[in-house]
């Protein structure tokens, strides 16, 4: 019975191994997003990247929120 049990922990370690490898072939190679890393000038252009994004994000939204039926566009007041 222990023999089965040698069996298991070793397919389970090779697994193990098996999964740090790709793991470490796969993650060194994406660029982190954080400023931890990156230069000045290449912060400031993530920065007015992500804040060209979320306007555009937010524009797709009001024009999806006028298009829509019974639209959940706020009444103005005057």
């Amino acid at each position: 019975m222990a023999r089965k049990q040698d069996r298991t922990a070793v397919y389970i370690l090779l697994l193990a191994v098996i999964v740090a490898a790709i793991a470490g072939y796969y993650l060194p190679t994406k660029r982190p997003e954080g400023g931890t890393s990156i230069t000045p000038k290449e912060y400031i252009e993530l920065v007015e990247k992500k804040k060209a994004q979320r306007l555009k994000y937010a524009e797709s939204e009001a024009e999806a929120a006028e298009k829509a039926p019974g639209g959940t566009k706020q009444p103005t007041t005057e």
